[in-house]
């Protein structure tokens, strides 16, 4: 369910609290339900819970969970956006808003929930955007670093493995697929596809026209596009070749850099059910916070159920530095070539992820 561009709470009734109160009403009575949300306002009161009840047709005692009051979870622009503007440079248009400090903006989301949380947003005229998220558990935000929308709204339609050099790319990726939110991952993105996926649609007549400009006038304000004669070479929405240009090719799978990375995201994906996913039943807020280190270095902890702490700790900078935090017993994923528990020489290479679980 997409509800962008205005506030659906200023409307009476507001249609996301009907809508999901519906569904759960009548469907939720003897199967479970996920509702998952995308909301620009960073509106985290649709995530908030009641109190815990019995599962439907929880046999066991104690079989219990927190029940979504409306959404079980949102998708989490501000942890792509913090990501994109570390791994590529990119600071126009939304950008500009994680320009300042983005690995201060992707702890908060790895922490918390959302960057901003009522912070005023340049991108938005200095208005305040959001709500406090960090009484919500990670698992209430979806994380992702590409999706229909970053990809196809891009002026050519760039996926991200076009945009970031390979190895800041691994290490934004180390982070999303093992950190407790759930990820997201868009068509083709499991084997780094690297075919375009650009904007299209089918329209005829003065509505094909008037999508045809407004693609092209969005632009306007990066800098890149400022020239009417750039604009007008964007593809055009209504052409067919827009449509097949944004097609998978499957018979790139046979190739050695797609192999590599359907096995870089199978090998992390399978950790992560098999490590990490069992630690997050019944995870609660405020189980995150992190610490900041020198250059664009950060760690992350997590309290996770059984007692057990995770611990990320990330250098997402061209340059070596010494690690914002001390590394625990168990490590259980490493960029790292070599590494076993500690940092040899006591730096952080560049671009570099590991991951603890302790105890």
């Amino acid at each position: 369910m997409r509800f962008t561009g205005w506030k659906s709470d200023e409307l009476k009734p507001d249609i996301l609290t009907e809508l999901a109160e519906a569904i759960r009403a009548k469907l939720g009575v003897d199967r479970l339900i996920h509702l998952v949300l995308e909301n620009d306002q960073n509106a985290a009161h649709y995530l908030t819970s009641l109190e815990s009840r019995r599962d439907a047709g929880a046999t066991a005692e104690g079989d219990q969970r927190k029940t979504p009051r409306l959404y079980d979870a949102q998708w989490n622009d501000d942890i792509h956006h913090a990501l994109h503007v570390l791994i590529t440079g990119e600071a126009d248009g939304y950008y500009c808003d994680y320009s300042e400090q983005p690995i201060r903006h992707l702890g908060r989301c790895l922490a918390e929930g959302f960057s901003y949380q009522g912070e005023r947003s340049r991108h938005r005229n200095n208005a305040p955007r959001g709500e406090p998220s960090r009484d919500l558990p990670p698992t209430s935000f979806v994380s992702f670093l590409q999706n229909h929308d970053q990809v196809g709204n891009r002026a050519y339609g760039e996926r991200i493995n076009k945009l970031a050099e390979p190895k800041a790319l691994k290490a934004a990726l180390a982070i999303l697929l093992l950190a407790p939110s759930p990820p997201l991952l868009f068509m083709g993105e499991e084997f780094g596809a690297d075919t375009s996926f650009l904007f299209f649609c089918d329209f005829d007549g003065e509505l094909a026209a008037a999508v045809t400009d407004g693609r092209r006038n969005e632009f306007a304000r990066f800098e890149r596009f400022s020239s009417p004669n750039t604009r007008a070479s964007l593809p055009d929405p209504n052409a067919e070749t827009t449509f097949t240009r944004s097609k998978l090719d499957w018979r790139s799978l046979d190739e050695p850099t797609h192999q590599f990375w359907l096995t870089f995201y199978h090998d992390l994906l399978t950790l992560r059910r098999d490590t990490i996913v069992p630690h997050l039943r019944n995870l609660s807020g405020r189980s995150g916070s992190f610490t900041l280190g020198e250059s664009n270095s950060l760690a992350v902890d997590w309290k996770l159920a059984g007692e057990v702490t995770l611990r990320l700790i990330a250098n997402l900078s061209p340059d070596s530095v010494t690690p914002p935090a001390a590394p625990t017993r168990r490590l259980i994923y490493s960029t790292i070539e070599g590494m076993t528990e500690k940092l040899d020489t006591g730096k952080m290479p560049p671009w570099s992820v590991v991951w603890f679980l302790h105890p």
